[in-house]
């Protein structure tokens, strides 16, 4: 293991909570302000604020990450941003199963032979998308059917279905279809978000960077066994 998970977060990492942490915020008010809706179902939001989170994640580590989440969770909060349909809440919800996920992978990744940053991105990023569709399946559920009518949501977004995907809402088929559809725009976003922040971390310019004479956490974690081996031929 690397050494931020045997001694825990330095001052660096608390650094970068905070940062990435506002980083989020900002990035997630400019998503709002230019309006990026999912097409079909137009109450959802590509959020741009995730890109900062999964920088914090590859950069410092999950610790840090899962804790910019909760910052920006707060400041969301706090200042009234992204607060229509428990905006704050369901974001939190989305972005810690998506962590969950990646996190997943790169322990999977880790424990094979040859770990490249690529191959454990890649199976992270696909289980974090199906763990974040089928988190989110549960609270949109309850939103729509407890909270606002099926009717209502219905007629909010049926003309979507029809232009987009030729498809009539009925009460019979609309909770199914508007669910699914939901699935897909969060498998959407956290795939769109990671597929940035790895192509930013992957920048020769980010993976040579050392944070207090530290290398990217993502790049330690996978591969401790590389460096021990050189170690040992050295020797």
């Amino acid at each position: 293991m690397s050494r931020y998970n045997r001694k825990g977060p330095d001052s660096v990492s608390i650094a970068g909570m905070a940062i990435f942490g506002a980083l989020a915020v900002v990035l997630t008010t400019i998503s709002q302000a230019i309006g990026l809706n999912f097409p079909v179902v137009p109450y959802l939001q590509f959020d741009l604020g995730e890109i900062a989170i999964l920088l914090a994640f590859f950069i410092f580590g999950p610790l840090p990450a899962f804790v910019a989440a909760f910052i920006e969770f707060a400041t969301l909060m706090a200042i009234g941003v992204n607060v229509a349909f428990f905006g704050p809440e369901l974001k939190l919800i989305a972005v810690l199963s998506s962590l969950v996920g990646l996190w997943a992978g790169l322990a999977l990744v880790h424990r094979g032979r040859s770990p490249t940053m690529g191959r454990a991105v890649g199976l992270g990023t696909g289980l974090g998308l199906g763990l974040r569709a089928a988190a989110m399946t549960l609270p949109n559920y309850l939103i729509i059917i407890y909270l606002y009518s099926l009717a209502g949501i219905i007629g909010y977004v049926s003309s979507a279905f029809k232009t987009i995907l030729g498809v009539s809402l009925t009460d019979a088929n609309a909770l199914v279809f508007i669910l699914g559809m939901t699935a897909v725009f969060n498998a959407l976003q956290f795939a769109f978000v990671s597929a940035v922040a790895y192509g930013i971390v992957n920048l020769p310019q980010v993976r040579n960077t050392r944070a207090a004479g530290k290398r990217l956490w993502i790049l330690t974690y996978l591969q401790p066994r590389a460096a021990a081996a050189v170690a040992v031929a050295v020797t």
